[in-house]
């Protein structure tokens, strides 16, 4: 006897509830179009909400096991039939199709009862959702008046269109939801010992004003050496205990490609370092300090600096300052394709977080002139260098890869730019904390310049999205992705300093952010 066997895959989702009604069960389940979603995205849980139609419902949250299990179908098939004549009985034939047929105990003496059960494979379960979290607590808005009566308070509280001036008059018992909910579903053990940090005999001497509220560690600092524009001299000399990473994680190969590019060019940011080397960041974050200071203030503020080089005393670090640009709010801001670093949709997990990866929007020739094939080779190859490039590079044509770019001067590929940059060449006297080397009024004049860019490029693209009916044909080339956030804070092993590890890129570049991952 042989089985039928279905290859399709399948995912199980192990419900935590008797299912009486099918469509009810989906529907606590966001439909199958959230249940679709959460298949796509393996990193996503499946949320399950036991009252749908209730918007204060808290979710329970089913996590994704890869399993190798087989759905089977089993069908049992019973057959009365009236005895024959003797000698004449039926003889059951093979089959194999999975049907196998056994006589069951007869009843009567002029009736035999047969039973046929039919087995056949559905498909193979590769994925599987369980319900093993914790539920958290469940806020209903509810109201006991004072006869006894539970009262809800749904239709106080949601509002389905404008209301009149007495609506928000009423006086209406208060109703007030938890401002957060639990981080973590699931249980912990928690051993109750002692701080190691912590100073029983005098707490408040080991207090501080940035500990007044726990967290769950202390940072590991990384031994980089901060440097103010007020600050007379300049660090000449990493830390010792920034060059014991060396070989403490092996890092020869990378700090050998770091101190040529400094020898390059003497003032680089993380974000050009990290394109031009791929070196992950992880191992970044130790070969920084060892190569240079990291200036907080000035004109050079967020960038790493070469140790004995004082860009103050040298005109020509002009061209190394800082440009903060962010995109100007105003109502067409929200159609760009430029996305935020952080946004709350970008939540899917109780403790992790997906940001999209730089949105690069290159605006192509509008005769649609065509290219031999080996041309198109060759741009798709130099495409993929500019949308690495464009976290720190800005080219006319192009849409800044995030809201709010930190760009270094030399890093505007752009004549009208530079003309305004070096519009006082040879003629620098003094070194501003504000502007620098730069003329006064420097950075607001590429501000508008840029700005007036990505507003010629918005038009452009709502142009070209109308003509095309909202296809992506021949216009703008939008890169959609998402990455997964990271948090890097933890002390380096040997296992998470491995060349070969797949950490993703990351591109925050605000000023703020960067200095915590070295304190």
């Amino acid at each position: 006897m042989s089985i039928p066997i279905n290859t399709k895959s399948l995912t199980c989702v192990e419900y935590p509830g008797r299912v009486k009604n099918v469509e009810k069960m989906l529907e606590t389940l966001g439909g199958e179009e959230n249940v679709s979603k959460a298949v796509s995205d393996s990193s996503r849980r499946l949320d399950l909400r036991f009252r749908p139609g209730d918007p204060y419902c808290r979710p329970v949250y089913g996590d994704r096991f890869p399993t190798s299990s087989l759905l089977v179908r089993v069908r049992r098939t019973r057959r009365v039939r009236k005895d024959r004549a003797k000698g004449s009985e039926d003889v059951p034939a093979s089959s194999s199709t999975g049907t196998m047929e056994t006589p069951a105990p007869s009843t009567s003496s002029s009736q035999e009862e047969r039973v046929t059960y039919n087995t056949e494979v559905l498909g193979i379960v590769d994925t599987t959702y369980r319900f093993q979290a914790m539920a958290d607590f469940q806020y209903l808005p509810l109201h006991r008046t004072p006869d006894g009566r539970t009262v809800q308070l749904y239709d106080q509280l949601l509002l389905e269109g404008l209301e009149e001036q007495g609506f928000y008059q009423k006086d209406v018992p208060l109703f007030l939801p938890p401002a957060t909910f639990s981080r973590i579903d699931t249980p912990q053990n928690y051993h109750y010992r002692k701080d190691p940090a912590h100073n029983y005999k005098n707490p408040m001497k080991a207090l501080s004003s940035s500990n007044l509220i726990g967290v769950a560690r202390a940072r590991r600092p990384h031994n980089a050496i901060f440097f103010n524009f007020e600050e007379l001299q300049v660090p000449t000399k990493p830390l010792d205990a920034a060059v014991d990473h060396v070989d403490r994680y092996n890092l020869h190969s990378e700090l050998a490609e770091i101190k040529k590019l400094f020898q390059e060019r003497w003032i680089w940011s993380r974000n050009a370092l990290q394109v031009r080397t791929n070196i992950p960041l992880l191992r970044l974050k130790f070969l920084l300090p060892i190569c240079a200071y990291y200036v907080a203030t000035g004109p050079w503020r967020s960038l790493w600096v070469k140790f004995g080089y004082d860009p103050r005393k040298d005109p020509t670090a002009k061209q190394y300052q800082l440009l903060d640009f962010r995109i100007r709010q105003r109502p067409d801001a929200e159609q760009l394709a430029v996305k935020a670093k952080r946004s709350c949709f970008n939540y899917t997990l109780p403790t992790m977080m997906h940001k999209p990866l730089p949105q690069v929007v290159q605006i192509k020739d509008s005769s649609g002139a065509g290219s031999s094939g080996e041309g198109e080779a060759q741009d798709a190859k130099t495409k993929e260098d500019i949308e690495k490039e464009a976290t720190y590079i800005f080219r006319p044509g192009m849409l800044p890869a995030y809201r709010q770019m930190f760009y270094q001067l030399c890093d505007l590929h752009d004549p009208r730019l530079q003309a305004i940059i070096h519009e006082n060449d040879g003629g620098e006297t003094d070194c501003t904390e504000k502007d620098g080397w730069c003329l006064p009024n420097t950075h607001a004049k590429l501000r508008d310049i840029i700005s007036a860019e990505v507003s010629k490029m918005s038009t452009i693209i709502k142009r070209d999205k109308k003509s095309q009916g909202g296809r992506s044909g021949t216009g703008p080339d939008v890169r959609e992705e998402e990455e997964e956030d990271e948090d890097h804070d933890d002390d380096m092993s040997d296992s998470e300093v491995d060349p070969d590890q797949q950490v993703a890129q990351d591109s925050d570049n605000e000023m703020e952010t960067e200095m915590l991952e070295f304190l």
